[in-house]
Order: C-alpha cells, then structure tokens, then sequence
C-alpha cells in the first residue's frame, strides 16, 4: 500500500470480546494532519477502537476505510499504522538504539542506512545521549520517546497512542504533551491520543470524541464539549474539575415559576416549556466564587448561597474549597488563588446564573442558563 497521510473513517463498527459487545455501532471521521483525541473513562471502549483502526484487531461487523479505500482486512503494516502502547512495549535486552532500530532490521535495511535514520529520529525526540542505554535505565519520558521514535522511523503516517501519559510525573506529562504537539505540526503524521485524562482534551482541543461504555457519545472541539454537553457523562468528564450537579424542582410562587433547590431557590424570567417538574441542575466549579471574590456580574443573575468548608484543598495556585450545602456530595468552588479556610467556617458563594446548565432527570442536556436569561 502507498504511503499517504488519510482521512480515517470508521462505518458502523461492531466488536464482541468474552460475548459482551465493547464497540457499539462506531461511526466516526478523523480527518488527515489531524491531533485527535478519543477520551473516555477507564473501560469505555478506547483501546479497543485504538487496536481496531491500527489492524490488530477486526470489527465483527463494520468497515474502516483511509480515504475511500477498504481496509478493514489488512494488518497494521500494509495500513502503516503504528500503536504506542501505555506500558511502551520496548524490548527490555535491547539499548534504546536498537529497539528504534527494530523495525528497520525487519525490513533489512542497510546498516548504515538504519544508522542515520535512527539519529535522525532521535535528535529530533532529544534522546540521542541516551541510545545506549536500557530501557531499565531510561525514565519514563525517555522510554516514551524511544517508543514514539520506533514507530516515526519506519515511517508510519499514523501513530496511535495509548494513555500515553498515565506511567508519567505530572512535570515530564506537560513536556510530552509539548512535545506530542510539535510532532504533529513538524512531521504531520495523523496522531489518535487515546487517554482517560480530560486535561489531555483541554491542551489538544481541537479534535475530540468522548467515549462511554463502547459509544461514541458526542465529537466536537473544546468549546463545544465544555458548553453543550450532550448529557450529565460528557459534562462531569470535561473540565480540570466535576461539574457540581444540584436537583431541582419547577415551583409555582407568586404567580411566577422558581427552581427550588437545596440551596435555595432560583427565580428565572421564564423557564421553557422543555424543562420539566424535577430536573438537575449543574454548575462548573470554575463559576462559582467565594463571598471576597469580585463576581462577573449582570443585574438580577446573581445567587447567592451559604456553606460550611469541608476542606480547602491547596493544588498548586489554585484551591478547591468544599462546601457543605447538605447534598448527598459537597459543593466544590475552584478559587484561582492559595485559599487557607478551617473546616467548619461558614462561607457566602455566588455564581451567575447565565452559568447554569439544565439536564432533565435521564440526565440530557437541555440549555444553558443564558439561553434562558438572554
């Protein structure tokens, strides 16, 4: 097969393993040059399809096609497809020169020829002080770019890789995920990040599936996840924090309806007609500010509410505080500082109500606050 950098397309994939079905009906597009990234809970589906699309493994029913050419049946060498496992799957008596060069020596190539390309590879991953050493040897970092260097030397246009900064220090997490980038836009290989960590579809945002139990659930960039959420799943799953979900019930009171909630009660202009009697409402930790802080605001959406820190948790410059509000889960407020509270102090929050999002008790997605607020 001739090499080519295509678009990846996946017709209603099916697979079964031990008879449960992990791939329900996969219909999905990653366009060529792209940096695409399949996120998902643990279990939801994404190695499987990450081994599906590389040739590992077949769909029992289903088409992948590259560009418009059926590939459903060829092996990962005739698709030049390359999978970077999590655990980076390096041969351990091999030095990090000749694990890079493993896949050359398959196709027996010149000694000399193996040489240059793999220096070439490896000053380009800044490894070339290290081709001598052992995996053993090697940090986790370094044992990712050995990986990422074999699968660039044999050339494949499409790398896919699996939960590649899980085994990963936060510090040398931030580098790869530069480095992952630069890679991209150098090279421009197809890469698919397959990860779980929802930070991973915060820094590459511009091509992004979310995944559960064997689905796809919805495709979009960032901005399009983060502010129409198909349902609850794709809501909690993206952000740095979980969304905070609160019931609610549509209540008739002085002649206007009110959201009442345990927390208080929520007058809104009007309330459409497709919300029902109990909903959930829900609202990112990132909108919400403690009683010092300056509230974005506009007149008549602010809410004010009261609760009684749990913890305040310190993550570097920021602080998560926990507020006890007498829900089933403590309410947590993303403070953009270093935020030192006792357990126990009563504290006065706010959000602006344009912030709210309204899900419906099967937990879909309905509308935003400033849909309703205008």
């Amino acid at each position: 097969m001739k090499q080519f950098l295509p678009t990846i397309k996946l017709v209603d994939i099916c697979k079964k393993s031990n008879g449960s079905l992990i791939l329900k009906n996969i219909n999905l597009e990653i366009p060529n040059k792209a940096l695409y990234v399949v996120l998902g809970p643990p279990r939801s589906g994404k190695s499987a399809l990450g081994r599906i699309i590389a040739g590992l493994d077949t769909p029992d029913t289903g088409r992948i096609l590259f560009d418009d050419q059926d590939v459903t049946n060829l092996g990962p060498v005739e698709r030049n497809v390359s999978m970077v496992f999590q655990d980076f799957a390096l041969y351990p008596h091999l030095t990090a020169f000749d694990n890079i060069a493993s896949p050359l020596r398959k196709l027996k190539l010149l000694k000399e020829e193996i040489r240059k390309r793999v220096l070439e590879v490896a000053e380009y991953l800044k490894i070339s002080h290290r081709l001598t050493h052992y995996p053993s040897e090697l940090s986790g970092g370094e044992k990712q770019r050995v990986a990422i260097a074999r699968a660039l030397v044999k050339g494949a246009q499409i790398i896919i890789l699996d939960e590649p900064f899980i085994r990963l220090d936060l510090k040398i997490r931030e580098d790869m995920r530069a480095e992952l980038y630069r890679l991209q836009k150098d090279v421009g290989v197809n890469i698919i990040l397959l990860s779980s960590d929802p930070i991973d579809a915060m820094v590459f945002s511009e091509n992004i599936a979310f995944m559960q139990n064997g689905e796809i659930v919805q495709v979009g960039n960032l901005t399009e996840l983060y502010d129409d959420p198909k349902n609850i799943s794709v809501a909690r799953y993206i952000g740095v924090i979980e969304m905070n979900f609160i019931p609610a019930k549509i209540t008739q009171e002085n002649n206007r309806k009110v959201l009442d909630t345990e927390i208080g009660k929520m007058a809104l202009p009007t309330i459409p007609q497709l919300l029902e009697d109990e909903i959930l409402i829900g609202i990112r930790p990132e909108h919400i500010h403690i009683g010092e802080e300056d509230v974005p605001s506009h007149a008549g959406n602010i809410f004010t509410f009261e609760g009684r820190v749990k913890i305040a948790e310190v993550i570097g410059s920021e602080t998560i505080v926990h507020l006890d509000v007498g829900l089933a889960e403590p309410i947590r407020v993303l403070v953009p500082t270093i935020y030192k509270k006792n357990p126990g102090e009563v504290l006065k929050a706010t959000f602006n109500m344009r912030d709210l999002y309204f899900f419906d008790v099967s937990g879909r997605f309905i509308c935003r606050g400033g849909d309703i607020l205008g």
